[in-house]
């Protein structure tokens, strides 16, 4: 058809063909660019239409509809308008109520009305007017207009935009309008109350820790009491490791994440790594049950993270996880490059990475009586500090453990190092065959990494022995995690 009578509009569409490098038209009937290709032009009144939009055209009157209870009719026409579903400018094609001076985007009047997301642990409904009062979106955490459209939660004063709400890392695309609200976070107690990670019976024990006790859960010494002794084998946990539910809602995914445990992982001495702070751990972790694309899976400590995150370090200004997620930051804490899941301040330029946000306060130094506090380093070039373990100069501004009654100062990396998601002990297998055993590092004896080839003074260590031709077992020491991730894809 070379020219139709559209009902929508008083003069013929003429068809053409829109070639590359013309300037670019929007759709007067979606809004949305037409691009080359076949199209239908008014050239009286400068309308354009797609092909599929004249051949299918909207509906010009909707008699019921999701987000409002008259009759709305399509405008298609250049219009400036604010949606009043989603409070977005628009200027293309709106359905108007003429009853009521309702005017909302096409691809807004069947949006869901009842949704579940990620960040927050009950239902939120839309509403097409907030009322008067200071709102703001709890996921982009700018300013929401009262008058118009949202998102909140029947419970509690949580809003968000539509805009934010409806996007892929945020909602699962699941409209539960009429749905019964079967999900619902375990808060009993996963160890202690089920015992379905760990068998045995546990008590909750005040005593003196003198030796270097690993919690079974997340892989990190007990420095402080109370904590869980297990009465029938050697575990030890963290009184908040012994009482993750089994199920948890988490802003870092989409779906609700699922508690495991060491035997319970993707195969037999498999190695896990967490996608929130990008290091390699044993113990407990949550992974995703849903994602059928991805291993989706994060460590005990990073799945336990919530917004806003009150940082010991920068007092006064919560931190939050600005979407998108994936975008590349520096951490003001350790300096390193992070590619996604970044905690930020909105009020200053601070950043912090999920492996800085779940260091532990305290921590145990054998050479000091004293739990060992995390600071981060001040730019004072007359006194700097050295590592009591390495020796070495610590970077200016950068975190580190000291005591502030003794003064022993320790690098992180040599306090605590980055295998400290795992437990002494633990084995796995590469996917090259060759198996590793997590040991820890005594200082008493001189070992060299085989990939960077210098001292190892991190605490924990990977070790892999292998058999020769002539009976003899050569060892490989790795002394980090970039080292180990080197030395494997080597």
């Amino acid at each position: 058809m070379d020219a139709v009578e559209f009902p929508s509009h008083r003069h013929p569409l003429n068809r053409k063909e829109l070639l590359s490098g013309e300037e670019t038209q929007l759709c007067g009937l979606c809004g949305k660019e037409v691009i080359n290709g076949p199209a239908y032009e008014c050239s009286k009144c400068n309308f354009t239409a797609h092909l599929d939009c004249v051949k299918n055209p909207p509906s010009l009157v909707i008699e019921k509809s999701k987000i409002h209870e008259h009759t709305l009719t399509l405008l298609p026409r250049h219009v400036s308008f604010t949606c009043n579903a989603c409070g977005r400018s628009g200027n293309k094609s709106p359905y108007v109520c003429l009853k009521c001076s309702f005017m909302a985007h096409g691809d807004c009047i069947n949006i869901p009305l009842v949704i579940k997301i990620s960040r927050h642990l009950h239902r939120l409904s839309h509403t097409c007017f907030l009322g008067p009062g200071e709102w703001s979106c709890e996921v982009c955490h700018l300013r929401i207009d009262g008058k118009y459209g949202a998102y909140n939660c029947q419970r509690c004063l949580y809003t968000v935009h539509l805009r934010c709400v409806l996007r892929a890392d945020v909602w699962d695309g699941k409209e539960l309008e009429g749905e019964p609200e079967e999900y619902k976070e375990i808060e009993s107690s996963k160890l202690v109350g089920e015992k379905l990670v760990h068998q045995h019976d546990l008590r909750l024990v005040n005593e003196d820790i003198r030796d270097h006790i690993v919690c079974s859960g997340c892989s990190l010494p007990v420095a402080s009491n109370p904590f869980y002794r297990c009465l029938q084998c050697h575990s030890f946990f963290h009184e908040r490791c012994a009482n993750h539910p089994q199920n948890k809602i988490t802003f870092l995914h989409v779906h609700p994440l699922t508690l495991y445990a060491d035997d319970e992982r993707s195969g037999p001495n498999t190695l896990s790594r967490c996608d929130a702070c990008d290091l390699h751990f044993s113990g407990f972790g949550y992974r995703c049950l849903e994602c059928k694309d991805g291993h989706i899976e994060f460590d005990v400590r990073c799945s336990s993270v919530a917004e806003p995150f009150d940082y010991r370090l920068h007092p006064g200004h919560p931190l939050f996880l600005i979407l998108p997620a994936n975008e590349a930051k520096i951490c003001n804490v350790c300096n390193h490059l992070r590619p996604k899941y970044v905690l930020s301040c909105l009020k200053c330029d601070f950043n912090l990475c999920f492996a800085c946000a779940t260091l532990p306060d305290k921590v145990i130094y054998k050479y000091d009586e004293h739990l060992l506090s995390d600071t981060i380093g001040e730019d004072d070039a007359t006194n700097p500090y050295w590592c009591d373990i390495c020796e070495n100069k610590i970077e200016v501004m950068r975190n580190h453990y000291t005591c502030t009654e003794c003064g022993p100062v320790l690098h992180t990396e040599c306090v605590l190092g980055s295998f400290r998601n795992m437990s002494p002990g633990f084995t796995f297998i590469t996917q090259h065959g060759h198996k590793y055993e997590v040991i820890l590092n005594d200082r008493t004896s001189l070992l060299r990494c085989n990939q960077c080839h210098k001292d190892c003074h991190e605490p924990l260590l990977l070790m892999s022995t292998t058999t020769n031709t002539d009976v003899t077992s050569t060892r490989i020491y790795l002394c980090s995690s970039p080292c180990f991730r080197a030395y494997v894809s080597v």
